[in-house]
């Protein structure tokens, strides 16, 4: 059993280390943070398990370009094996080639992600994420 601080501490990395890994298109490694039968509920479609995820996740163009700016990371411990969090988001996303530059008019949307997270087999995992815009950014 972890401490609660050590518990905060897992599921802060794993909210940090899954917009890493997904804006450096490292699918695979974002998909391993999930549980076995853990859920990400994305814009209405539920992906279970992390080859599902790993799969939609590698269907992205590669001409999408995105950056996930994390913060405000509240993490709460309900059990020795459960936490959940809400963490906001502000995404920057444009098409550009590979290691091309974009440019944006600003970010494309703030959001939260509302993450639930268990400790399974001496490590946290996701166990269920999902996301709700707070603020659509006006076209300039």
């Amino acid at each position: 059993m972890t401490t609660s601080s050590a518990a905060e501490a897992s599921c802060q990395r794993l909210i940090v280390a899954f917009a890493h890994h997904v804006d450096h298109r490292e699918f695979a490694e974002a998909a391993n943070l999930f549980a076995h039968d853990g859920i990400w509920d994305r814009h209405g479609e539920r992906l279970v398990g992390p080859s599902r995820i790993h799969a939609v996740l590698e269907s992205r163009p590669s001409t999408q370009l995105e950056r996930h700016v994390m913060t405000t990371i509240h993490v709460i411990q309900q059990s020795p094996t459960e936490c959940s969090a809400i963490s906001y988001v502000l995404i920057f996303r444009a098409s550009a080639e590979p290691g091309q530059t974009a440019v944006v008019p600003g970010p494309s949307a703030v959001g939260e992600f509302h993450d639930r997270f268990r400790f399974t087999d001496g490590e946290w995992k996701l166990a269920y994420r999902t996301s709700v815009t707070v603020f659509t950014i006006e076209s300039r």
